[in-house]
């Protein structure tokens, strides 16, 4: 009885924290409310790409990830701010994508601190302009305005840094922050980070959406061992309820086990 009790919650919860009530920021930016506590922050730019916007307390907020450039983050900050009210706001940069961190320097100009991983850094040095010439490469003549804006779009590097192998946990507001690096996957830097409290997992560019029939750009991946990192994760937050992919719709950790499947598809 009581195994079938704590069943019905969990699904219940599961349940609840995947309806949404959407909100149209701009014809590019919308944010959905999943619960009290968490919202995904939605950037068409030209293509989706989630951040998740955590609510600690009254008076804490963390930012998992930023949009695409400046303008979106400033949109996506302004609701924030008149929303929730945080007197605090944390960002935590999962890699060095620009789906990953476009929005930083607009963060660092208002004083926020950035937390990333010290293989980022290296990273955004010694790839942070051909990720950046690539994405221009993949637009077409008529997104003259996104291509511009990728072209003037500056590098921010996180300005609290951690080892990666070692990881680093945050404990904000109500909530603890488990950001946690399993391995190499879709980039050498690529960090997942759990909320335990939520049961709630960012998993980021490591997991695929259900939707997704391929793995995507791999330019920065370690296809051989992504699947050896997802299974680390699996047995690591087994408990999740929630998983949130960079790209797409999130679930639960069936998402995690629907990656493996494309990595090792025949």
């Amino acid at each position: 009885m009581k195994k079938i009790f704590i069943l019905c919650v969990s699904l219940i919860f599961s349940t609840t924290i995947l309806a949404q009530i959407e909100t149209k920021i701009s014809e590019e930016l919308f944010i959905s409310k999943l619960s009290d506590k968490v919202y995904v922050a939605t950037h068409y730019f030209p293509w989706e790409s989630n951040s998740l916007i955590v609510r600690a307390s009254d008076k804490e907020v963390v930012l998992i990830d930023t949009p695409y450039e400046t303008s979106a983050t400033e949109l996506m900050m302004n609701w924030i701010k008149s929303t929730l009210g945080p007197e605090r706001i944390t960002a935590i940069n999962t890699g060095f994508h620009i789906d990953n961190l476009g929005g930083n320097q607009y963060l660092r100009e208002k004083g926020i601190d950035i937390y990333g991983a010290d293989r980022t850094i290296k990273l955004i040095d010694e790839r942070g302009s051909q990720t950046q010439q690539q994405l221009i490469s993949w637009l077409k003549p008529e997104q003259e305005r996104i291509k511009k804006a990728y072209e003037s779009m500056v590098f921010v590097r996180p300005n609290k840094i951690f080892k990666i192998e070692e990881g680093i946990v945050l404990e904000i507001g109500e909530l603890t922050f488990d950001v946690y690096f399993p391995g190499e996957s879709h980039s050498p830097d690529n960090l997942v980070v759990y909320i335990n409290e939520l049961q709630l997992l960012f998993g980021g560019c490591m997991v695929k959406s259900l939707s997704s029939k391929n793995l995507g750009f791999t330019g920065d991946a370690n296809v051989a061992e992504w699947p050896n990192s997802l299974k680390v994760i699996q047995k690591k937050y087994k408990t999740a309820q929630i998983v949130i992919p960079h790209h797409g719709m999130w679930g639960d950790m069936s998402l995690v086990q629907h990656t493996i499947d494309l990595l090792t598809k025949k």
